[in-house]
């Protein structure tokens, strides 16, 4: 057997896999917004035990998937006649755990962890907390709205839009981000740098007081 057999059989096995693929929508990145527009609005403050983000990243063109939650740190919500009309939200990037992996298995979870929050993707001890500002709010129909915002990571901001539903002091949206496009990447080689697919889906569950 030659070498190119031995190069092209992994990538035929991978091709069998069955590969996950999300189907949240992507943001649009619009021209960064430096500061939202002050709003007279009544102060809506997030329930921090009943709030979550919950996380999906996929490995080796999706053959792989991975799944996680991180904990807001404070947060709140701008109302006015019982309509979002903006927010701040700050989360604690120190929280970040992993779903996919059992809690007995203590060494794999250790080093998924740690090369997460390492410098390689989110460098956690450097980049402590993500923000993200609600600069305008639109509702297109019944309990649907369009968000736009500031989305900070690594102390990169870039103005998103992105769609969600809102009903009854529930907040709830889901979408994908190219890592990329905020600086987390692994600075390996070429390889490294492709095991790690660049969309992370974020389902965001908000409920305030």
């Amino acid at each position: 057997m030659n070498r190119l057999y031995y190069f092209l059989l992994p990538l035929l096995a991978l091709s069998c896999i069955g590969k996950h693929k999300s189907d949240a929508p992507k943001v649009i990145i619009n021209p960064t917004v430096e500061h939202s527009v002050e709003i007279e609005a009544d102060t809506l403050i997030m329930n921090l035990e009943k709030s979550k983000i919950e996380w999906v990243a996929t490995e080796m063109g999706g053959t792989k998937r991975r799944t996680g939650i991180i904990s807001f740190k404070n947060g709140l919500f701008l109302g006015k006649e019982g309509e979002i009309v903006g927010g701040n939200f700050t989360v604690d990037m120190e929280t970040m755990d992993v779903t996919d992996v059992p809690t007995h298995e203590k060494v794999a979870r250790k080093n998924l962890l740690d090369h997460l929050k390492g410098n390689d993707f989110f460098n956690v001890s450097h980049y402590p907390i993500s923000t993200l500002e609600l600069t305008k709010v639109q509702k297109t129909k019944n309990d649907s709205l369009k968000i736009t915002g500031n989305l900070t990571i690594r102390e990169v901001t870039k103005n998103i839009d992105f769609f969600a539903y809102h009903k009854n002091g529930a907040f709830r949206t889901t979408f994908t981000f190219n890592r990329l496009d905020w600086n987390i990447a692994y600075e390996g080689s070429w390889a490294d740098k492709t095991l790690v697919d660049k969309d992370v889906e974020l389902t965001i569950e908000i409920t305030t007081e």
